[in-house]
């Protein structure tokens, strides 16, 4: 779960994450929800407050099954529904851990149903995680393009915060090194603080888009299916 202090090393991410995608869920989410790569559930309270229904869907069978609900397990690369059976499908940092993302996306326009709603953030500029599946990082156009092909309508790409987050993030992400010698973690939490707060303030006086950590995307299923076209 992320810190809900300045305190906390991961802080100010899971704070703009979380912002974000509750706006991006009040303006777009509705009647019944996908959530792809659930896993703890971080969002289920804002996801349910704007859905009819969620379902929730994981790979692994052990790691979340106490939140994963209604239990659903499954690939992103073959999901496991009919056609155009859902309103809403989220994907929360997942598309980054599948070695075909453009499947993936494919695979969500399938079961989205005619005018529903693809919410979806991947990362820019981060550290490899949960490795060895983590294969790849993306622009605002690579996820604009990889919506176009898959017959979806972009309604928004943009970046969730600029280079201080990110230069900020990654900093107090290396100082947390340190709080394996003794009586570090407590000294660190502090300094924690200090940047976290500093990168926000800078971020909001001085936004440089480029180097954002991440990307959220929006995006639609035509009501009436055009022929699908690379662009150009």
């Amino acid at each position: 779960m992320g810190g809900k202090s300045p305190l906390c090393v991961n802080w100010l991410v899971h704070r703009i994450n979380r912002q974000e995608i509750e706006a991006a869920a009040r303006g777009h989410a509705r009647g019944m929800l996908l959530d792809i790569g659930c896993g703890h559930g971080r969002y289920n309270d804002l996801l349910d407050r704007c859905a009819d229904s969620r379902t929730g869907m994981e790979l692994d069978r052990g790691r979340y099954v106490s939140v994963c609900r209604p239990g659903v397990w499954g690939s992103g690369l073959s999901l496991p529904f009919r056609d155009a059976c859902f309103d809403t499908v989220v994907s929360f940092q997942v598309l980054e851990h599948v070695p075909e993302p453009a499947q993936m996306v494919q695979e969500i326009a399938r079961v989205l149903k005619p005018g529903g709603c693809l919410i979806l953030t991947a990362p820019h500029i981060w550290g490899i995680h949960e490795e060895p599946e983590d294969y790849f990082r993306f622009t605002g156009f690579g996820l604009s393009h990889l919506s176009r092909v898959a017959g979806l309508k972009v309604v928004s790409v943009r970046s969730m915060a600029g280079y201080w987050v990110t230069a900020g993030a990654r900093f107090c992400y290396y100082l947390q090194l340190f709080e394996r010698l003794p009586g570090m973690a407590l000294l660190l939490r502090p300094l924690y603080a200090l940047v976290q707060l500093a990168a926000l303030v800078l971020d909001r006086l001085h936004r440089v888009e480029g180097d954002a950590w991440n990307f959220i995307l929006v995006a639609t299923k035509p009501r009436t299916q055009a022929k699908q076209e690379e662009p150009r």
